[in-house]
């Protein structure tokens, strides 16, 4: 178990990856770095056993604004493991860079009472899929609110000309998680680690792309600084305390999180394993349009289109509902995207507003249902109660 005291208006800023190379620890001291130069009094919170941070935070030169160090031996150790953290009651900004080894069942030790909890990701299918394990278990065993606006992502090291870097973004665009920034790699972040730097305190002119970047991010977590903490953000799930408990929790996030799980490894395995399918970027659907669990878990699905090598069947003399069901609807600007799941084969469609699908069009949509109509016939699709899983469950 860890606990960070402090200050009551104590700050604290997690930043999380179970990978190592993400560049957590450049991003928490660039953190702690551009917190330190609005003036504020700053600790940095090393908790990585390499002690990176810390190494930065040494090489600071005097006339920067200091920084609290608190490496991982600065930290006391209970009889039954328990780490605890006392930081000094002038300090009310405090950056924690996270160790790679956090269990899910440790996670909610770092993210309770977390202003703002980052997750940085680079452009790589294991990077990819390992921030997808983290996000799942942030939101299902930490029980992370993503109403509360304070789970962000962040694009690390990318290079926009690179294939990679648009896997990553496709992958990005369908997360119900706020990106809240993509940065570049730079030789000026290696500049700024050597020199004991932050990127806000380079000379502009060197550094203005780098600039450009991070605005985004700063704004983000200024906005979660500025918000006051709720009963949802201070939550600790608790074990079970016998076996009986231990079997309903495991039953309540057994399917949600195989779900995930699920959802990633297919989206695994179309975006790298199937490189050449046409007008792929069309197909993507903001995750922010999600208004809906079902849209939620189906929208991965959502960019499997028609192509040259998928097998073309006439249906329009059929009803739509004898072959497919209602998965999820989503709101994408004025329209709506209603996702489809094929009753033999539980491949999915998705189609828009008013356009053509096997000879019927989507005429209304609500929040669990579609109405499709052709040649002054009208069907509507529901999303069964079987299938039917509300935000709740898992946020």
């Amino acid at each position: 178990m860890l606990k960070i005291d402090g200050s009551p208006k104590l700050h604290k800023i997690i930043v999380l990856n179970p990978k190592g190379g993400s560049g957590k620890t450049t991003l928490s001291f660039n953190l702690a770095g551009y917190l330190a130069s609005t003036g504020r009094e700053v600790a940095l919170i090393d908790m990585d056993p390499q002690g990176s941070s810390t190494h930065w935070a040494n090489k600071r030169p005097p006339e920067l604004p200091s920084i609290h160090k608190m490496p991982l031996e600065s930290g006391t150790r209970s009889r039954g493991g328990h780490l605890y953290f006392q930081v000094p009651e002038h300090i009310e900004y405090a950056v924690i860079d996270a160790p790679a080894a956090v269990s899910a069942e440790e996670l909610s030790d770092y993210t309770c009472g977390a202003h703002a909890i980052i997750v940085p990701v680079l452009p790589s299918d294991l990077d990819i899929h390992a921030a997808t394990r983290l996000i799942s278990q942030l939101l299902l065993v930490a029980q992370v609110s993503r109403r509360n606006g304070r789970l962000g992502v962040v694009a690390n090291r990318v290079n926009e000309r690179t294939i990679a870097y648009k896997r990553l973004m496709r992958f990005l665009d369908r997360l119900t998680i706020a990106v809240v920034g993509v940065l570049r790699d730079s030789q000026n972040y290696v500049r700024a680690a050597h020199e004991g730097r932050c990127i806000h305190e380079m000379p502009p002119s060197r550094v203005s792309k780098e600039l450009e970047q991070w605005a985004s991010v700063t704004e983000w977590v200024e906005r979660c600084l500025s918000k006051p903490l709720t009963p949802r953000d201070m939550l600790r799930p608790k074990a079970a305390k016998s076996s009986a408990g231990r079997a309903r929790r495991a039953w309540s996030t057994l399917i949600p999180i195989a779900a995930v799980l699920a959802i990633a490894e297919l989206s695994m395995l179309l975006w790298f394993d199937r490189p050449t399918r046409p007008d792929w970027t069309a197909a993507a659907a903001p995750a922010a349009a999600i208004v809906t669990a079902q849209a939620e878990v189906a929208a991965p699905n959502a960019a499997i289109e028609p192509s040259s090598e998928d097998p073309v069947v006439d249906d329009s003399t059929s009803s739509i509902g004898e072959r497919w069901q209602l998965s999820g609807v989503a709101n994408s600007g004025d329209s709506s995207i209603v996702i489809l799941e094929d009753r033999d084969s539980h491949t999915t469609r998705r189609v828009t507003t008013g356009e053509y699908f096997e000879g019927w069009s989507v005429t209304a949509t609500g929040r669990d249902y579609a109405v499709f109509a052709q040649n002054g016939e009208e069907v509507r699709l529901e999303i069964s109660a079987k299938s039917d899983t509300r935000e709740s469950q898992n946020d």
